[in-house]
C-alpha cells in the first residue's frame, strides 16, 4: 500500500478553501499579478443613540395642568457605504511562493508547510481534486509529502499481516489542525483564490466546467465513503500491501485510504467536510 497521506482530502475543504486567511490583512503585491475585486463585509451598525430633547422641544399638552412628558428621539445611523477591496493575485506560475509564505503565518502554518509540496501546488491540488471526485487517487505528483512514519503491521503468518491501530495516530495531528479552521473564513479566502483554481482546472482539459462543482463532488465521495470494521489483514504479493479481504480490496482508492486513517480520524474529517459542502452548495 502506498504510504501517501490522504490528509490532503481534508485540504479539499480546508487548504483549498482557505489558502490565505492571512492574505486578507497583509499581502505584498508580487510580480505579474491580476486584480480581483471583492466586496468587503458590511460592518455591524452601532446601536441607536438616544438623546433627550431639551424642554423647549417638548410637545404642548392638552391641559396646562397636565405635566409635560419628555420624548426621546432615536437617531438612526446612516447606512454604511459598500467598499470594494482590491486584492492582487499572482499569476498561476508565480503562485507557489505567494501561497506558501502566507500559509507559514497561520496558527497551524508550520504543520501545513511540512505537509505540502513546494512546487506547482495549485496545479497538483486541482489534479488531486479531480481524481478524488472520481473516487480515485493520482499516481504521481501529489500535492502532499509522504508521511515519515511507516504503517505499523504485525506478522500473523507467512505473507499474512495485520494492520496495527497505532498507525492511525500518524494522521491525528494533521487532521486536528486542518479541521480546526473556521468554515466561513475558509470560504471567504476560497472566493478570492477561485480564479487560480479555475485556470488550473482549464489547463487539464476542462475549460467549460466549474471547479466548484468538481470540488463538491470530491467532498461527496469522501463524506459518502463506505466503512469497514477492523482489524484489517493484509498480504504483500509484491512491494505494496493489499487487503486480504477481497471485498475491502475492491473498494475505491479513496475509501481504502480512509480506512488507513482510522475510524475516528475519518469521521472527524467527514463531519468537517459536510459543513463545507453545505456552505459551498448554498453559494
Amino acid at each position: 500500500m502506498a504510504n501517501k497521506s490522504l490528509v490532503i482530502i481534508a485540504a479539499i475543504a480546508v487548504i483549498g478553501l482557505l489558502f490565505l486567511v492571512y492574505l486578507a490583512a497583509t499581502f505584498e503585491t508580487p510580480e505579474g499579478t491580476r486584480t480581483v475585486a471583492i466586496e468587503s463585509p458590511v460592518p455591524i451598525a452601532p446601536a441607536p443613540v438616544e438623546r433627550a430633547v431639551e424642554p423647549t422641544a417638548l410637545l404642548p399638552t392638552v391641559n396646562d395642568s397636565t405635566p409635560a412628558v419628555a420624548q426621546t428621539i432615536v437617531e438612526e445611523p446612516a447606512a454604511p457605504a459598500v467598499i470594494e477591496e482590491v486584492v492582487e493575485l499572482p499569476t498561476l506560475n508565480l503562485s507557489d511562493a505567494f501561497v506558501l509564505t502566507r500559509l507559514g503565518a497561520l496558527e497551524t502554518g508550520a504543520t501545513l508547510l511540512e505537509l505540502l509540496t513546494s512546487e506547482e501546488l495549485i496545479r497538483r491540488f486541482v489534479v488531486f481534486v479531480e481524481n478524488v471526485s472520481q473516487g480515485s487517487l493520482p499516481q504521481l505528483e501529489y500535492p502532499v509529502r509522504r508521511l515519515q512514519q511507516p504503517m505499523a503491521v504485525r506478522e500473523v503468518d507467512e505473507n499474512l499481516y495485520e494492520m496495527q491501530t497505532v498507525s492511525y495516530q500518524r494522521y491525528t495531528p494533521l487532521i486536528d489542525a486542518l479541521t480546526a479552521v473556521n468554515p466561513e473564513q475558509a470560504l471567504a479566502i476560497y472566493r478570492v483564490l477561485r480564479p487560480l483554481f479555475q485556470e488550473a482546472f482549464a489547463e487539464i482539459g476542462y475549460p467549460n466546467r466549474s471547479f466548484d462543482e468538481v470540488l463538491i463532488r470530491a467532498i461527496d465521495n469522501v463524506v459518502g465513503a463506505q466503512t469497514a470494521e477492523g482489524p484489517f489483514q493484509l498480504v504483500k504479493p509484491k512491494v505494496m500491501y493489499v487487503y486480504a479481504d477481497a471485498g475491502i480490496e475492491s473498494m475505491t482508492p479513496v475509501e481504502k485510504q480512509l480506512l488507513r486513517m482510522g475510524p475516528q480520524n475519518a469521521e472527524k474529517l467527514k463531519a468537517a467536510l459536510a459543513q463545507y459542502r453545505e456552505r459551498l452548495a448554498a453559494r
